[in-house]
């Protein structure tokens, strides 16, 4: 006998591929006669900036351009810098990424060596680390009913993320930033940070307006060797593409800065005053709408044997969106050297992951601090420390998993002096993230009847039981090839346990 089942449709997120590879960079930089001499290297930094993803047919190729930045004290103590560019490339490819993947592309300096051949070259040795992800929008149709051949059925009922739609975009701004007359004229830039926020994120079928602020923060050595810095921020309004975006759906969005690059310019009397500011953004996307999913926990009938197949799923279940802004301090003790004052502060290769701890959202992770600073003998140098994060939000409803997506950006940084050989550096950081409550369930996937006749089938049509201890009707039913309903109504019974002990009448069916 054939039986009318029911399946309902759910959309997940699959990561369908994930892989990194490694790039060795080897760099020999002439300094051009213009830069004066290399007394002392104080910090060489390789800033790998990803300008173009392309996926073509499961062929994934990322362009980079690596800045490879020396920061130097010349002859005279002054602090110097100079930067060469270096174009690479990386691809990948797997017959399980397609056109419609959300693919991204990230690039991390795993290690740098630089060495003095003398006062005016240098050499290089880094690996770059490149990080290929895929993420595809996933369809599972679960059976959620089923009827016919005397078939009863148990369900569980949850609230479900179900996953409408999934993109990563990538969009490109540019602006030339004047320094007013009051600064001096750029020689060199030392470092570039950048972060971007959205404000505010409107949403009509199957798009959304990002509108939000794009901020850049630069240091550089002035013509006559003193180190300054100059903030700017760029009005960012884009739209994003992403089928099945509606009005009601819960979207997540995380904002990337995956290259700024930075170039200073003359003006038209001819002073450094300009900086070319070119920027790469990247916006990942996902859409969940929030529908109710039946799950059968068991299924039997009463007239015939049935063959139920276990399976297991993933069950998300919408939790809180998370927007906070909060301060990382940490102090250096006896850093080696006694600082006279910090001329410049920046953070840079932010690492992070969510998870759940005590119920609660948390995001940990890790970052670089690199501080420039003057000593007592004033002289320059360069401290790096890696250091550890943690931010933890209270949910609405606490949960042992949970499912996160989102991003973690550095604000701005901050140094201090509290000591002889002490630092006190104080990092503002925002979270972003919508968080999903996780749980694994087991359901029965599939049902047929065996086409022999039930088991526990009875002959006769009245049955008495005794019932041992606080029983479930569901299991008293499934014994005796009855239904629940046709027990609570021989016996005015209105919930669906009954005490230890009580006489039961069990009808046939």
């Amino acid at each position: 006998m054939n039986l009318n089942c029911e399946t309902q449709k759910a959309g997940f997120c699959e990561t369908v591929f994930e892989s990194t590879a490694e790039q060795s960079l080897d760099a020999d930089i002439s300094l051009p006669d213009y830069c004066p001499e290399i007394q002392r290297i104080l910090k060489c930094t390789v800033s790998p900036n990803v300008t173009s993803v392309q996926n073509n047919s499961g062929r994934v190729t990322a362009d980079v351009n690596a800045a490879v930045r020396v920061i130097y004290a010349d002859e005279n103590g002054k602090i110097a810098a100079y930067e060469q560019n270096y174009p690479l490339q990386k691809f990948i490819e797997s017959n399980k990424i397609t056109s419609d993947s959300a693919v991204s592309v990230t690039v991390n300096t795993d290690y740098v060596n630089c060495r003095a051949v003398n006062s005016r070259r240098v050499d290089i040795r880094g690996i770059l680390t490149f990080l290929f992800r895929a993420i595809n929008k996933r369809e599972e149709h679960i059976l959620c009913g089923v009827s016919g051949g005397g078939m009863q059925v148990s369900s569980s009922e949850y609230s479900f993320a179900s996953v409408t739609g999934v993109c990563e975009r990538a969009f490109s701004m540019s602006e030339v930033v004047e320094l007013d007359d009051s600064r001096e004229p750029v020689s060199r830039i030392i470092n570039v940070s950048s972060n971007v926020s959205a404000n505010d994120v409107k949403v009509i079928n199957n798009k959304a307006l990002i509108k939000g602020d794009c901020n850049v923060k630069i240091y550089y050595v002035t013509e006559s060797g003193s180190v300054e810095s100059v903030e700017h921020s760029m009005p960012m309004s884009q739209i994003v593409e992403l089928e099945g975006l509606n009005e009601k759906s819960i979207s997540s969005l995380a904002l990337n800065v995956c290259s700024c690059e930075a170039a200073a310019k003359s003006n038209t009397s001819g002073d450094m005053r300009l900086i070319d500011l070119n920027m790469r953004i990247t916006a990942f996307m996902v859409a969940f709408d929030e529908i109710p999913l039946s799950l059968i926990d068991d299924a039997y009938s009463t007239e015939y044997e049935v063959k139920n197949t276990a399976k297991n799923t993933e069950v998300f279940e919408y939790n809180d969106n998370i927007a906070g802004v909060f301060t990382n301090k940490v102090v250096f003790e006896s850093i080696g050297v006694s600082v006279d004052c910090v001329l410049a502060v920046w953070c840079s290769d932010v690492k992070y992951n969510f998870g759940c701890k005590d119920g609660q959202f948390v995001a940990s992770g890790t970052y670089n601090a690199n501080i420039l600073y003057k000593d007592s003998d004033n002289e320059p140098g360069v401290v790096q420390k890696l250091v550890d994060f943690e931010y933890v939000s209270k949910l609405p409803v606490k949960a042992e998993k949970i499912l996160s997506y989102g991003c973690v950006s550095v604000l701005g940084c901050s140094c201090s002096v509290t000591g002889d050989s002490r630092l006190e550096l104080k990092t503002e950081m925002s979270v972003n993230a919508t968080a999903l409550t996780s749980s694994m369930k087991k359901y029965i996937g599939s049902t047929e009847l065996s086409g022999e006749r039930a088991k526990n089938k009875k002959p006769c049509a009245l049955t008495i039981y005794f019932c041992n201890g606080n029983e479930n009707l569901w299991n008293i039913a499934k014994k005796y090839a009855t239904t629940v309903e046709a027990i609570m109504s021989e016996n005015g019974i209105n919930d669906g346990c009954v005490e230890s002990g009580r006489m039961l009448l069990i009808p046939g069916v």
